[in-house]
């Protein structure tokens, strides 16, 4: 299995965040933090580098004297600092399925060092391993508190970690960490550590984002519109391929189960009318995507996560496979006064 290799960046969103706290306490962040507001890239990639994001958290707590920096960072966080992440995870039925999902899609959010989930008798471990590379205290505290309140956003009931384990030296007064996670906070500890209990992954989760809902279903029903009409089987196979594709990269076994048939029986229908499985998850993902990059909300990384690929590169390599552009050129001309209004066909 391949390891990612992580490229030690957090989202452009993380310092609009910093921005956005240090004006709610009556300063100019551009003067302060002596750098511009960040805009995030057309594409929605890219990112700050860890050392930049450290020294930015540094000055900010210096210059406002606000030592709980990270605890107050991670508690102003808003839908629009996570992206579309959060209103895809909502689509999970418990916490312990969207913490699955999350542990895929991990990296849009915190792509510095990598996140080992265990499982045990008491609940999950999620820790960090840290053995090539140290964010340090700042970067590891509101990467936390970040990650406890986005959970929190998730869920309908008290979320709650049973411990909370930093690699720092504790403070002086560890009583507002123990509040803000509301569990045993551990500092000098051997790796940085959230542990769960069962109870918290068995938490419902919030009614899923309807603005999202109405977004998938106009994009799907644009996508069955504009393909040519097909067999019986291989529109049953679309529609619910468009169903399930934010959700992950859908499989035929997922795909047979939703349609009430085994895959062998699937894979015969399909191949009695001259197509596969494969094949049609690239149709409809070809089809989504161009209607996505028509919708001036999605970014590429968004758009890449709802068509079920966990890395945008891998979006951008098939999308020029399809295209001979990149997601942004196709974005670009299609954006030009020359071909706006212009639909997708499944030779752009």
């Amino acid at each position: 299995m391949t390891i990612p290799l992580h490229r030690r960046v957090v989202p452009v969103t993380y310092a609009q965040l910093l921005h956005d706290y240090v004006e709610s306490k009556g300063f100019d962040p551009e003067k302060l933090l002596g750098e511009p507001w960040p805009q995030v890239a057309a594409d929605g990639s890219g990112g700050i580098s860890i050392e930049h994001w450290a020294n930015m958290l540094a000055l900010a707590e210096k210059r406002l004297d606000d030592p709980l920096i990270a605890l107050h960072l991670g508690a102003s966080i808003t839908v629009r600092h996570l992206g579309i992440l959060g209103a895809v995870l909502l689509a999970c039925d418990n916490f312990a399925a969207a913490l699955h999902k999350f542990d895929r899609y991990q990296r849009l959010i915190f792509d510095v060092i990598p996140m080992i989930k265990h499982v045990h008798e008491e609940g999950v471990d999620l820790t960090w391993d840290n053995r090539g590379f140290q964010p340090g205290r700042l970067v590891d505290e509101t990467g936390f508190a970040v990650l406890i309140q986005f959970c929190r956003s998730l869920v309908r009931g008290s979320f709650r970690p049973l411990q909370v384990q930093f690699m720092h030296p504790a403070p002086a007064d560890i009583t507002p960490y123990e509040t803000y996670f509301g569990c045993e906070v551990r500092f000098g500890q051997r790796e940085p550590m959230i542990q769960l209990s069962h109870e918290v992954l068995a938490l419902p989760l919030k009614s899923p984002d309807p603005i999202l809902i109405k977004v998938l279903e106009q994009h799907a029903d644009r996508l069955l519109s504009d393909l040519p009409q097909q067999d019986e089987t291989v529109e049953q196979v679309r529609r619910a391929i468009a169903d399930v594709l934010h959700q992950g990269e859908p499989d035929i076994e997922r795909v047979s189960v939703q349609l009430g048939l085994s895959s062998r029986t699937l894979q015969k229908r399909l191949q009695h009318v001259g197509t596969c499985f494969r094949d049609e998850l690239g149709v409809v993902r070809h089809q989504l995507a161009t209607s996505y990059l028509r919708d001036p909300r999605l970014q590429v990384v968004e758009i890449a996560l709802l068509l079920g690929y966990s890395e945008h590169s891998a979006f951008t390599r098939a999308f020029t496979k399809w295209t001979g552009k990149s997601p942004v050129q196709w974005k670009q001309q299609i954006q030009s006064p020359a071909v706006i209004g212009a639909k997708p066909g499944i030779g752009d």
